[in-house]
């Protein structure tokens, strides 16, 4: 009988490295996912001076149970990606005191579709610039067709909706 016979196999040196790699990936990925979400939350926005006064207006606003990057960023898990990797200019800019006076955003417009138009299931009673006037009760008091047909921008009527203005708390 050969020595090894009726024992398992030892694993070959390559083995255990390709299985520690892949452990070591996962829990990578798992931090990144968790650290990806854990910096999307309001909370940890208002831990920047700078962003606080949007925060605070954000939560008298009419999507003040909105998360931040449902309308920050594009529709989508590319679009969350992208967002999440562009925000490390805006930690370069906090932590090297460059931060401008005026911070500007630029909205994206198919966020506001895809919750408008009632694709986005996490909103059921948004309203649904779909429908035709006053034929539900989400149903919007004009018709949006001839802006969503022109990709008219959401922000030029209604600028204040995210973020409430120092005068109004909706729109």
């Amino acid at each position: 009988m050969a020595p090894n016979e009726g024992q398992p196999a030892k694993a070959s040196k390559t083995q255990k490295t390709v299985l520690i790699g892949l452990i070591v990936l996962v829990v990578l990925l798992v931090g990144a996912y968790a650290g990806m979400h854990y910096t999307s939350r309001p909370q940890f926005c208002t831990s920047c001076h700078e962003i606080a006064p949007q925060v605070a207006s954000w939560e008298k606003g009419p999507h003040k149970t909105v998360e931040c990057l449902n309308c920050h960023a594009a529709p989508g898990n590319i679009g969350y990606i992208v967002r999440k990797v562009s925000s490390y200019k805006e930690l370069y800019l906090h932590f090297t005191h460059q931060v401008p006076a005026q911070i500007a955003w630029t909205p994206h417009i198919d966020a506001c579709l895809y919750c408008h138009s009632g694709k986005d299931s996490a909103y059921p009673n948004a309203k649904n610039i779909t429908l035709a006037p006053g034929s539900a009760p989400n149903a919007p008091p004009i018709s949006h067709q001839p802006m969503i047909s022109g990709n008219v921008n959401c922000i030029s009527c209604h600028g204040n909706v995210g973020h409430a203005s120092t005068s109004t708390t909706t729109q």
